[in-house]
This record gives C-alpha cells, structure tokens and sequence, in this order.
C-alpha cells in the first residue's frame, strides 16, 4: 500500500511541476517579426448545430464586431439541426456580409470546419462556437498577434468565471498553464469556442476525428507558433453543470485517438511532445492511482480506526462529487473529485470496449 500512495504522490508532483519546466524553456524568448501588416479583412465561421436559443444574438454580437474590419463577411455553416435553428438562420439570409450554409445531413464539427474554410475570402479566418458569451471587442483583439507571420494561431480564454460569475479553481490552473505555454509560443491546444487562425496554416480536419482544435493545434505547432490573448474573453456555463461523464468520455476518447494520429505526434519537435504528454496525458493517470489508494485503504480498514475514518471520508467525498452541480455547485473539491471520478469510468469503459472490439476481430 505504501508503494502505491509513493507512486501516485510522484506522478501528482511531477504534474505539478510541469510550470517550472515552462518557466525554465521561457528563458529563451521569442523574437518577434518587426515588419508587421495590420489585419483588415476578416471572415468568421460560425459553427451551428442545435442551438436554436443562442443563435439570433451570437450571428448581431459578430455582426457588430466585425464592422471594425474593412472587408469581412460571416460565415454560418448549420449541420442539419432538428431544433428549428433553421428558422432564426433563414431570417439572416440575403444580409450584406452574412452567408448562411445548410448542411444536408449532420456530419459534424470538422466537416463544417474544412466547409467554411473552404468558402473563406479572407486570409484570416476565425471560428465560433454558438453556446458561449463574449467579451466586447474580442473580434478585433484576437486578430492582433497573426499580424506576426511566425503565429499561425491565436486562441481565445476560457474566462475562469462562468455566465453567472461564479469562479472555476480547474479553469484557472487550466488558464495559467495555457499563459505560460503562450509566453513559449507553444500553446498545447486552442480553446475550441474562439480562436482565430492564418488560412495558410489550417490543414483540413479528418471527418473522425473528436478534437478538432487539439488536432488543428498540432499541426499548426509543427511549423508556427501558437498563442493565448487571455482579454479575449469566453463565458461559459457553469463547469459543475457542464462536465459530466459524455463530456469526460469524447474527451479520454479524443486524447488516445491523438497518440495514434503518429504522422501528428511525429512531426512535433521533442520539446513539444513532452509538452503534449505533460499537459494533456499524465493528469489521466492520476485518477487510477487514487482509485488504487480508495481500494487499499478499503483493504486495511480492519487494521485500526485511522484506516477506517480515511475510508469513510474519501467515501464521502466521492459520492458528494456524484451529487449533481444544481445541488451542490458551491463544494470547492467537488469539480475536482467528479472529473477524475468521470475521467477513470471512461477509461474503464474505452479499455474494456477496445479488448472486446480486437476479441470480436480476431474470432471474424
């Protein structure tokens, strides 16, 4: 037991240690291109699907924006919703700047990516998503680092605090390790709902693939930088409400469909990989760990009181994270507990499912 509770103290100080190895590689800073153009031709995409009640003020919020920009158009590409989004869409179309695309059945996210990019007229193309509200003036702020030709991307920030203004501690160790990558030039991943891209840059998205903007991010970090404007607000829900395990699952399941996109993984420098596994990878490993400790002090409870009082409160704790946000939103350890909860049933769930999948393969 105590090897266990050794090792996974280890693995959760290494991946805290992971700003310190950011700080150390800032010590070689990036150097700038003088020789800057200013951006004044924008198109955004705006990615729709079954989200009927936020389109209407989404599609006047970009429109607004976009009028700081001497050329621009907007983009909407609908893939096939069955809410009536449909409706608002059709109200928007035949609008100055505004083109509105149904798709004809849904095939998702990287489709309408690649679509839009595709009708894009403008050099400097930047994605939306429809649920999440943002800050004034963010269309004009989120263009500025790509008058840099050495950045190819520049992602939006998660705000820590949600619509409600109610602050997330996982949005906020999640902003800070994202600014520090920012200062390296090599932001691991942008935030999907906002984020704006040089079209040179964006190599179209397999049809399969979940995480669409892990993906687009790798492939640009091969060649260009990538980096955080963190004014460049996004308002989401709040997270105890939002995380729950379908969430955790497309999000397990997209990280090992990464690791086995080789010709990805493989053309990014070293330093960047160990950056990929550092950030993303070995925080899914702690969720196993503890659960390991959960069951060995499970085992020694008839050893002595200590054991006993330990189980029963990491019990606790455990079904107090199962309790859902609108209950309990204000518990402070919860969010943390309930995603690695969610994190390792998902890997339980893919483990079991991908030996079943090769059993079945093998007896075909």
């Amino acid at each position: 037991m105590i090897t266990i509770f050794i090792i996974t103290a280890a693995v959760i100080i290494i991946y805290l240690a992971y700003p310190l190895w950011l700080r150390i590689i800032m010590s070689s800073p990036h150097t700038e291109n003088h020789d800057k153009k200013e951006i004044k031709s924008v198109s955004v995409i705006l990615l729709s699907y079954n989200g009927k009640q936020y389109l209407g003020g989404k599609i006047n919020f970009l429109l607004n924006e976009l009028s700081a920009f001497t050329d621009h158009e907007l983009i909407v590409v609908d893939d096939h919703s069955g809410d009536g989004s449909d409706e608002v869409l059709r109200g928007f179309e035949g609008m100055e700047h505004v083109r509105i695309i149904f798709n004809d059945k849904h095939h998702g996210i990287p489709y309408s990516m690649n679509l839009g990019v595709l009708l894009a007229r403008s050099e400097t193309v930047v994605f939306c998503d429809q649920r999440q509200d943002l800050s004034a003036g963010i269309l004009a702020s989120i263009v500025i680092p790509l008058q840099d030709g050495q950045t190819g991307a520049v992602s939006g920030c998660i705000s820590s605090f949600d619509k409600l203004k109610k602050c997330s501690l996982i949005r906020r160790h999640e902003n800070f390790l994202k600014s520090m990558e920012s200062r390296t030039g090599r932001l691991v991943g942008v935030y999907g709902p906002f984020y704006a891209v040089r079209k040179e840059c964006y190599a179209p998205i397999p049809g399969h693939i979940i995480l669409d903007d892990l993906y687009l991010s790798l492939k640009i970090l091969a060649s260009k930088r990538i980096v955080i404007r963190e004014g460049c607000c996004i308002y989401d829900e709040n997270f105890s409400l939002l995380y729950d395990y379908k969430r955790a699952r497309r999000y397990l399941s997209g990280l090992i469909q990464i690791l086995k996109e080789k010709s990805l993984v493989g053309n990014l420098s070293p330093g960047l990989r160990i950056m990929l596994v550092w950030h993303k990878y070995l925080r899914l490993v702690i969720p196993a760990l503890l659960f390991l400790c959960y069951i060995s002090i499970g085992l020694s409870v008839t050893r002595g009181t200590g054991y006993m009082v330990a189980f029963a409160a990491m019990t606790l704790l455990v079904l107090m994270s199962l309790v859902p946000g609108r209950v309990m939103p204000r518990f402070r350890l919860k969010n943390l507990s309930r995603m690695n909860i969610l994190y390792f049933m998902a890997f339980i769930e893919i483990f079991f499912i991908d030996i079943f999948t090769k059993r079945k393969t093998r007896h075909a």
